[in-house]
């Protein structure tokens, strides 16, 4: 077995006008109704894709119904992941049609349930996973803190051809990437997806040990110095890394992109979607 060579995946630019925006229904943080809300999708160029990917896409923290009416309450509510998969294929036959669907990878970083009924629960987010790998070659990520999969659920997502879910964090090869992943949040282990500090943090720092090309997270690190908000722990453990995209969500970042100075980027994708191919 022939030794990976690190790759420099390097997001060089992010359009500042969203491509497409999907409107979409979330619960009102007090719990008094529903807000209508847009989902921008972002292209960007990215360096460093191996010839095997045409295009990255990248999104955290779905948490909508998508085409919601009144009329719709007795169907099963289309949650915006699944809307988000269609629009997106959509987008690549009018756009970039001279790219190859079955030659994209898909990043997930967790949360892609919501109810209606209440702001955060949890849930199965299982029709999201499937609706992306109809629509685009494989989808890997991680579980947020309200992805809720019993274990059949689980299991359907571990045999799924096409489909790397980190269920406890490691690292993976596809398209002569290493992809790594570390789901969940620091909290109370008595909820679900949670993890004692040190536990998290000594999965982190293996991970980060195994020098992977692309990092996803559902937590993101808390960066004083840019007034982001995230956890600063994780900050304390990433800021050594050279040469590493980070992926993450959970809270929301105004900048979505920062850079240091010894090639870490991380991309907060809370709320949004992303696409990057190589520079023409």
């Amino acid at each position: 077995m022939k030794k990976h060579t690190k790759r420099a995946l390097k997001i060089v630019d992010i359009a500042r006008e969203p491509l497409e925006k999907i409107p979409y229904v979330t619960a009102t943080s007090k719990g008094t109704g529903i807000s209508y809300e847009l989902l921008p999708i972002y292209w960007g160029e990215i360096l460093g894709l191996p010839e095997e990917l045409d295009a990255l896409i990248i999104a955290s923290d779905l948490q909508g119904i998508a085409d919601y009416k009144q009329e719709q309450v007795e169907e099963a509510p289309k949650l915006l992941g699944e809307e988000l998969a269609e629009v997106l294929s959509l987008l690549f036959q009018i756009h970039l049609s001279d790219l190859d669907p079955a030659k994209v990878m898909v990043c997930l970083c967790g949360d892609l349930y919501t109810d209606l009924t209440k702001r955060g629960a949890s849930g199965n987010p299982l029709p999201v996973w499937s609706a992306f790998r109809n629509y685009f070659g494989f989808v890997t990520g991680v579980a947020g803190n309200h992805d809720l999969l019993t274990n059949e659920e689980q299991a359907e997502l571990g045999s799924t051809t096409g489909i790397h879910y980190f269920s406890d964090g490691g690292k993976m090869m596809y398209a002569n990437l290493a992809v790594a992943g570390l789901g969940g949040i620091i909290g109370r282990v008595d909820k679900p997806n949670r993890m004692e500090e040190d536990d998290y943090l000594a999965r982190l720092r293996h991970i980060l040990r195994q020098v992977p090309d692309i990092l996803l997270l559902h937590e993101s690190p808390k960066i004083s110095s840019q007034g982001l908000p995230g956890n600063p722990h994780i900050w304390k453990e990433l800021q050594n890394s050279a040469e590493l995209l980070v992926c993450c969500g959970h809270v929301h970042w105004d900048t979505p992109l920062v850079e240091t100075n010894n090639g870490l980027q991380i991309l907060n994708a809370d709320g949004r979607a992303f696409i990057f191919t190589a520079p023409h």
